[in-house]
């Protein structure tokens, strides 16, 4: 985080409700773009941002320094909308009253969330890159391009009992590396 980004930060934690609006309208327009793109509801988006900053008012006390303001703001207000659109899709309607069915995650929540994502995708990466790469190749075939064993023996000129082989090396391996 930049020390202007920084500096607004402590600032909106403090309760200075000009960080707050600074922050507003510094990721406002990043925010609408971001979040049309989740969501063809513009009024929801809007409605969403509106929730999320009032949400981090509420909780300016409790939050923590984030690394990079923008990519948390970002992921957390993504968080939010996800939430919404789901509440959205499961409010009901009892007596002209309105319940939701989900509690709402909060900043901290989201945050631990985020670390272990990236620190679960990092750790994956550096077993991944041990891997010899033939290895992390029938993997990337397998798994992220879905092929089938036919297929990559295709791709690949390699029989499948081979292909089967050095998967199963390979998944042996990486359980090997990311065990706790």
């Amino acid at each position: 985080m930049n020390l202007n980004e920084a500096t607004l930060w402590r600032a909106l934690k403090a309760g200075d409700t000009d960080a707050l609006f600074t922050i507003y309208e510094m990721m406002h327009p990043d925010l609408v773009r971001y979040g049309r793109n989740i969501s063809s509801d513009e009024e929801l988006v809007k409605d969403t941002i509106n929730q999320f900053f009032l949400y981090l008012w509420d909780k300016r006390y409790s939050l923590n320094e984030p690394q990079n303001l923008q990519s948390y703001l970002i992921v957390s207000f993504r968080r939010k909308l996800i939430y919404e659109l789901k509440v959205s899709s499961r409010t009901i309607s009892l007596a002209n009253h309105e319940y939701d069915l989900e509690p709402e995650q909060s900043a901290e929540d989201i945050m631990i969330e985020n670390n272990s994502a990236v620190y679960l995708t990092n750790t994956l990466s550096q077993a991944l890159d041990k891997l010899p790469q033939r290895q992390r190749e029938l993997l990337r075939l397998r798994y992220y391009e879905s092929l089938s064993f036919e297929q990559i023996s295709e791709k690949t000129s390699l029989s499948i009992r081979t292909i089967y082989n050095k998967i199963h090396e390979a998944i042996k391996s990486l359980r090997k590396d990311l065990k706790p």
